[in-house]
């Protein structure tokens, strides 16, 4: 019921509005595994994404993000997006989320031939959080490789923690493989 809730208005601003193109982002390792959904909306600098982490032993992450991305230049090399994403975890330690602000990078010359550098990181302070948590924060870092125009492998670290009253709860500390695929 939980997700359900959380899910409804995700939903309803996918529905109302019209996107052109986006990319869906596999990530794996031995114990996680995440997908991803990012969508551009037609005439602005709008991307809207949704996601999902599991971890075998840590629980579940859904994620809904809202980010201003720079489009000043559709050929640079240098893509920086900013804005905040929603959070929602559920473990057996415990069950929060919180509303988190940040941004994104990616970085990939044409004289690297495809080779290209990405990362995020969002934070939501106490203010920000809700049900037990105190804050939380997200960060990641990878490195990338264009097989095909619509098509990239990549290497990445990505750390995501909740802190409670009592408990820190690590819902991702590792490296993973992934592929993204743009349309």
């Amino acid at each position: 019921m939980k997700l359900l809730n959380l899910l409804a208005p995700i939903g309803l601003l996918l529905s109302s509005a019209v996107y052109a193109g986006g990319s869906l982002d596999l990530s794996i390792n031995d114990e996680t595994a995440g997908l991803e959904y990012d969508a551009t909306r037609m005439g602005s600098p709008m991307h809207i994404s949704a996601g999902f982490l599991y971890h075998e032993e840590d629980g579940e992450l859904i994620t809904f993000g809202l980010n201003a991305v720079d489009v000043r230049d559709s050929k640079s090399s240098l893509r920086i997006g900013v804005g905040g994403k929603v959070y929602g975890y559920f473990n057996d330690a415990g069950d929060g989320g919180a509303l988190a602000v940040g941004g994104f990078v990616r970085y990939a010359p044409p004289e690297l031939n495809g080779l290209g550098f990405a990362g995020h990181a969002y934070y939501a302070p106490s203010v920000l959080s809700f049900s037990d948590t105190e804050n939380m924060v997200d960060v990641s870092a990878r490195v990338e490789y264009m097989l095909l125009p619509t098509a990239m492998v990549y290497l990445g670290y990505r750390f995501i923690e909740a802190n409670e009253d009592a408990l820190d709860i690590e819902v991702a500390n590792n490296g993973h493989f992934g592929l993204r695929i743009n349309f």
